[in-house]
């Protein structure tokens, strides 16, 4: 049952039925509603009153958004609505004048007894025929098929705790105050699943080997060394042709590159005092390139990864003046160097 006032505030009624001096009428009628949802619901009502020898009737529907607090016995709501208003001078229907509609609503229901609901609320409404505006006051009382309220669970007598909310209870939690959220075994403990002693939350490098030492956050702890080898390569004098023989000692070296993949080489090349100070730095230059070039072009040393360097006669390491001593001076110094870490593991 629905029973509202119907206010028309731009003189629409006065203009139409001649002795009518008030904008206000009221309209009984009826309401029917679906609540499909906790949210929402849909709601269709009718309503119909003689007013000074002419009827009056609206039917509309609606589409509600409910809010319901919890603790609250009110419920509010808001709606959108479209229908047809109806003014009937006689009985012929082609002499009634139509107007669609469309508009708002809002109201507060709230409980009276079991199945009987009130529903208070207004309705502002806009005629696209005549361009004007409505309002509606109104109140229902609703009867509630079909609605059903949950039973009330039996009192809990006895609840076991979980302070950490693992899933795991306080009297069988050997590992109290897990992280929040943490995935915990039947004990309650965090899982560990590489075994390092981290639990995996914590674990920053999680599939260490079997028996790493680890850091506080689950990595594999290092030694770290640092690897430097010394080759040395003679030249005959005036010459920057590196001799077959110490081809085998600088395929060795490559070998020991490849080892190192993050291991430099320097190569210096030096001559010694015979002959004018500009001449022996180039020839010191010639003689670092053309080690540089055996590396790169007959054992697949990466280029990059040479230095070549010439020093001329500035750094001895022999004699001069003697024949064996400017033999030992005519070299190229091939100096490889590289950082290693050896992995730890538990004794």
């Amino acid at each position: 049952m629905d029973i509202g006032d119907h206010y028309e505030g731009d003189g629409y009624i006065d203009d139409n039925v001649p002795g009518v001096s008030t904008d206000t009428v009221t309209l009984p009628g009826a309401q029917l509603g679906y609540r499909f949802n906790r949210d929402w619901s849909i709601q269709a009502w009718w309503e119909r009153n003689n007013y000074n020898s002419v009827d009056l009737r609206n039917n509309f529907v609606s589409l509600r958004k409910h809010f319901r607090g919890d603790a609250s016995p009110f419920e509010t709501y808001v709606g959108l609505n479209a229908g047809e208003t109806r003014t009937e001078f006689n009985s012929e229907s082609s002499n009634d004048f139509k107007e669609a509609v469309g508009g708002v609503e809002f109201g507060v229901q709230t409980a009276l007894a079991r199945n009987f609901l009130l529903d208070v609320g207004a309705r502002p409404t806009y005629s696209f025929r005549s361009e004007r505006w409505d309002g509606q006051i109104y109140a229902g009382l609703n009867l509630l098929i079909g609605a059903s309220s949950a039973a009330k669970p039996a009192p809990v007598t006895d609840v076991a705790t979980d302070s950490d909310g693992d899933g795991v209870p306080d009297d069988r939690d050997q590992c109290p105050n897990t992280p929040a959220g943490a995935v915990v075994d039947a004990r309650g403990c965090e899982l560990d699943d590489d075994g390092d002693g981290v639990p995996n939350s914590a674990d920053q490098c999680p599939n260490t080997p079997a028996g790493a030492k680890v850091d506080e956050v689950g990595c594999q702890l290092y030694l770290t060394e640092d690897i430097k080898e010394t080759l040395y390569v003679e030249f005959e004098f005036d010459k920057a042709v590196v001799r077959q023989t110490s081809y085998p000692e600088l395929e060795g070296l490559a070998t020991r590159m490849r080892e190192y993949p993050s291991a430099n080489l320097v190569l210096e090349g030096h001559t010694d005092s015979t002959g004018p100070e500009g001449y022996n730095q180039k020839l010191s230059q010639q003689r670092a390139n053309a080690v540089k070039d055996v590396l790169v072009n007959h054992f697949n040393v990466d280029n990059s990864r040479i230095t070549a360097e010439g020093y001329g006669e500035a750094k001895p390491i022999a004699d001069n003046s003697t024949r064996d001593g400017r033999a030992q001076n005519r070299r190229v110094e091939a100096i490889m160097k590289a950082t290693v870490k050896e992995a730890q593991f538990q004794d």
